[in-house]
């Protein structure tokens, strides 16, 4: 059965707790993502924020100037390396998220978006395997 760390993108757009709102602002554009992990020195993921949240600071030239670690959320849900595919499935039916971050002993590892576990999902389709009866 696959699991997290089978699927999960390790190509991750991190920022550190005191950059700016709007060096992360302009990373995120750079980047075409959708929102930022923020992590600290020893790569311990510590908040994310998303590009709703810097909708809404791009309008206010002060608050462009505040480290992110004002404006990140510092709750949100999480990936174990090692769960399985349909557990995460739940997981995102639950929550409504749009990725988890993968972390491992306390450090940001990778991330899982909805499309990959779409790959993944009709990948199984593919093979001798089934996947859960949630998933089909």
């Amino acid at each position: 059965m696959l699991k997290a760390r089978d699927i999960m993108n390790d190509h991750l757009v991190t920022a550190s707790p005191d950059w700016s709102v709007r060096k992360v602002i302009d990373l995120l554009l750079e980047e075409d993502v959708s929102s930022v992990l923020v992590v600290d020195e020893s790569g311990r993921l510590v908040g994310l924020v998303t590009e709703s949240v810097l909708l809404v600071a791009a309008y206010d030239l002060q608050l462009q100037s505040d480290p992110i670690s004002l404006h990140m959320q510092r709750a949100f849900v999480q990936a174990a390396p090692n769960e399985p595919i349909g557990q995460l499935a739940e997981k995102f039916l639950l929550h409504r998220v749009r990725f988890f971050p993968v972390v491992e002993n306390r450090k940001l590892i990778g991330s899982i978006s909805r499309r990959e576990l779409l790959r993944a999902t009709l990948g199984l389709k593919n093979t001798s395997e089934t996947p859960n009866s949630h998933l089909a």
